[in-house]
């Protein structure tokens, strides 16, 4: 019950937070930016887990923790905020990678998954690169925003190679939603990015702390049979 009621005080929140992005205050942006990330957490620590996978449930918490440090720190506006910021989320993402990692569930399905990350990977990779590159300005954030993307990658990966679908979709929010914000702050505007980019987000992020006990149900097939998680 208790989880239940966290799951919907964070859509009621986060959904405040995308109804208020345009009023352009400092306050609401801040309260209700982090508000829903820390219930996440809430529900990510209350969340039950089977014994083996308690080290999986350690993890997850550590990497929502750096990632609402990274949240704090980008509300700040400069490139040494924003370069604090992508650290903390690159840590948490090393964080999830270690947590999936634990999960891993060999298939050559789910191991085909690596080209198609892969090149995207690569097609995105360039795009920022040339837009990087194309504003002396933001030059020496290149080798910064390149490893952040291969760190990303991976998590992708190591979460579709857990064969837990909470993981997975959000790993690919969080993917979806860090390419629309590196995009749009490094090569063109995108349209209402301020939503897109928080909807995925927070999504992303529930789907992670949900995968500590699936939260959401639904079956996760382990070596060649489904089982109820």
């Amino acid at each position: 019950m208790l989880r239940k009621w966290l799951v919907f005080a964070i859509i009621v929140t986060g959904v405040i937070h995308l109804a208020t992005l345009s009023l352009n205050s400092s306050v609401l942006n801040w309260v209700f930016k982090l508000l829903p990330m820390v219930l996440i957490i809430v529900l990510a620590v209350s969340s039950p887990s089977a014994d083996k996978l308690k080290m999986y449930k350690v993890l997850v918490v550590i990497g929502l923790v750096f990632s609402i440090v990274g949240d704090a720190l980008l509300l700040n506006n400069g490139n040494e905020w924003f370069m604090l910021g992508l650290l903390s989320f690159l840590v948490g993402h090393l964080f999830y990678v270690a947590a999936m990692i634990r999960r891993w569930e060999f298939s050559l399905l789910t191991l085909v998954c690596v080209i198609p990350i892969g090149l995207y990977s690569w097609l995105i990779g360039w795009q920022l690169h040339n837009g990087i590159m194309a504003n002396s300005d933001n030059s020496d954030l290149l080798l910064s925003v390149a490893v952040y993307v291969s760190v990303i990658s991976v998590m992708c990966w190591t979460a579709i190679m857990s064969r837990n679908w909470h993981a997975s979709v959000g790993a690919i929010l969080f993917a979806v939603s860090d390419s629309i914000l590196a995009w749009n702050k490094f090569v063109s505007a995108v349209p209402a990015s301020g939503f897109w980019i928080m909807l995925t987000y927070f999504a992303a992020q529930l789907f992670i702390a949900g995968s500590i006990a699936n939260v959401f149900g639904g079956k996760q097939l382990s070596k060649g049979r489904v089982v109820r998680m």
